[in-house]
């Protein structure tokens, strides 16, 4: 397949290339003009430079493609809390992007939401949220996404469209080009420098998942029949955020006294797998061995930079 891939030098448009790459698919790579090629230049079939909101970029991304993963945001104008050009770019400019899609004859379109469409969270779904709970967001993000994703059915019921919405969590791994965005950098570095970590220094926790495993779900949302249509949690475990300080102490040898546990309370809601495993063949299994093994990895990543 000749895929589309919008954000294809950001952290997950990176790994998600490699991947579509080393399983045999063309990518073509939307990528702006200050982004690092490097790292996925012999995953990309060919570059085409601009904004995922300009319409002037659409013929040359989306000719001949079979499907496009839309994964590009534009950040700035969520971190300026800049309303104007946040609903310009990432709201109507996804949307728009949505129906060049179709005109070009791309036949999937698989969309990178996030859980963030979920905020408020019914009782009777009995803290297990299944893709069938409304989308209830808390924040111009989550509205977003959500926003994006009801147009996504409208695509599906006006065209017959194949469509995807892929609601990863908090994405971990270690990003290769921006190190200190890795999940537990800070902490993980306070220990290597011979300080102390409390709950003080990132409180609470979240829910997390593999950068590899949404990866792996790209993949097959492109490929498989029965991802059509349908919305997707791609979430894996929750963790309070010292438990990254937690493993790094225990990886390095140091006293317990080194990191003080967060005790507050769990999380109340958890995100089903059921049809990420059905569905797209990933079962989302990592657990807290796999934050533990990325703890390492990050470890030996910030010594070899600073070596």
């Amino acid at each position: 397949m000749l895929i589309a891939l919008t954000g294809a030098s950001g952290f997950i448009g990176a790994d998600a290339a490699h991947t579509l790459h080393q399983h045999g698919h063309e990518v073509v790579g939307l990528v702006r003009p200050t982004s690092a090629r490097g790292p996925i230049e012999g995953a990309i079939k060919r570059f085409v430079v601009g904004d995922h909101a300009d319409p002037e970029i659409w013929p040359d991304l989306l000719d001949q493609c079979d499907a496009i993963v839309h994964n590009s945001v534009d950040w700035a104008s969520l971190e300026k809390s800049d309303l104007h050009s946040h609903l310009q770019s990432n709201l109507i400019g996804s949307i728009c992007l949505l129906e060049a899609a179709y005109r070009a004859n791309v036949k999937r379109f698989v969309f990178l939401s996030s859980v963030a469409t979920h905020n408020e969270m019914l009782p009777r779904w009995g803290g297990q949220i299944d893709e069938e709970h409304p989308l209830r967001p808390g924040g111009l993000y989550g509205a977003y996404k959500a926003a994006v994703e009801a147009h996504l059915w409208s695509a599906k019921a006006r065209w017959g469209m194949e469509i995807v919405a892929l609601r990863p969590c908090a994405v971990y791994g270690v990003e290769p080009v921006n190190l200190e965005r890795s999940h537990g950098y800070r902490l993980v570095k306070k220990l290597l420098n011979g300080e102390c970590v409390t709950p003080k220094d990132k409180p609470g926790g979240g829910k997390f998942v593999h950068v590899e495993d949404v990866s792996l779900a790209i993949l097959r949302s492109c490929e498989q029949a029965e991802a059509a249509g349908r919305a997707f949690h791609l979430a894996d475990c929750y963790a309070k955020f010292t438990r990254f300080a937690e493993h790094a102490r225990d990886i390095l040898g140091l006293p317990e006294s080194m990191v003080e546990p967060d005790t507050g309370p769990p999380a109340k809601n958890m995100f089903s797998k059921t049809a990420s495993a059905e569905f797209l063949g990933v079962p989302l299994n990592r657990g807290d061995a796999g934050l533990r093994k990325h703890t390492g990895e990050l470890i030996e990543a910030i010594r070899t930079r600073e070596a």
